[in-house]
């Protein structure tokens, strides 16, 4: 259970995404390209990359009753060949993470990747690589809120300025 602003008692669920869950999880991503900073666009993340998400067991989410408020990818980063500060043999990364606007800035965020890094300790992880970019202010809040390491820029094959986050469990 979570206290939001310590005022509303709420029940979340965080589990793997499934196909069911799919509509759903599209409209999230829409939702966030249109309302808050992000350097997603109609192409990415795309619906087959979604998919290919869930049907790996990869893509894990948050609901609050039957809503879907929070969805991110939980695997090995894609950038795993970049120059790390912190050497890791087996770590994990966050992609795509998203937070419905209207959760966000009330602790979801941050219940959530705490949710997804007690996940990548079970799966194995001895910790976390991933990028932010440097323009996602309050997603480095929250990355920094839980523990992640800013360790300077990382890089770019996207058009963006991203800075590495970095955590050893």
């Amino acid at each position: 259970m979570l206290y939001i602003r310590r005022t509303i008692k709420v029940k979340f669920k965080f589990d793997k995404a499934q196909e069911k869950d799919f509509n759903q999880i599209c409209d999230l991503y829409k939702n966030v390209i249109k309302t808050t900073f992000t350097t997603w666009d109609d192409e990415y993340p795309s619906k087959k990359l979604i998919m290919e998400d869930i049907e790996s067991g990869k893509l894990y989410l948050l609901k609050e009753l039957n809503k879907i408020v929070a969805v991110s990818y939980l695997g090995k980063n894609e950038n795993e060949d970049e120059n790390w500060t912190i050497k890791l043999k087996n770590p994990l990364g966050v992609a795509r993470i998203c937070v419905c606007p209207t959760m966000q800035k009330k602790g979801v965020g941050t219940y959530f990747m705490k949710q997804l890094i007690d996940t990548a300790k079970m799966m194995g992880a001895d910790g976390m690589h991933f990028h932010v970019c440097t323009k996602n202010v309050s997603a480095m809040k929250m990355y920094e809120n839980v523990g992640f390491i800013n360790c300077g820029l990382g890089k770019s094959n996207y058009g963006y300025d991203f800075y590495k986050y970095e955590m050893a469990f």
